[in-house]
């Protein structure tokens, strides 16, 4: 089962357009969606799992220009 988890991106000031497209091609991407608030960017991510979401952040995501701080946010299934 995949691992769902939201991003939280606060971007360069100008520059959220131009990240928002950037993460548009990445398939780990299912959804995304320019905000207001503290953050600029909310991405919906699904990835195999924790390993693979934690290679993605470091490896990809923090790596695009212009993205100055991220929040990872991994869905967790609550049993009741």
């Amino acid at each position: 089962m995949a691992l769902k988890a939201y991003i939280l991106i606060n971007t360069q000031i100008g520059k959220t357009s131009e990240v928002a497209e950037t993460l548009k091609n990445m398939p780990e991407v299912k959804r995304l969606d320019i905000i207001m608030g503290p953050y600029d960017i909310i991405a919906e991510v699904e990835t195999k799992d924790h390993d693979e979401l934690s290679d993605m952040v470091i490896r990809k995501l923090q790596r695009i220009d212009y993205i100055q701080h991220t929040m990872t946010c991994p869905v967790i299934k609550v049993e009741s």
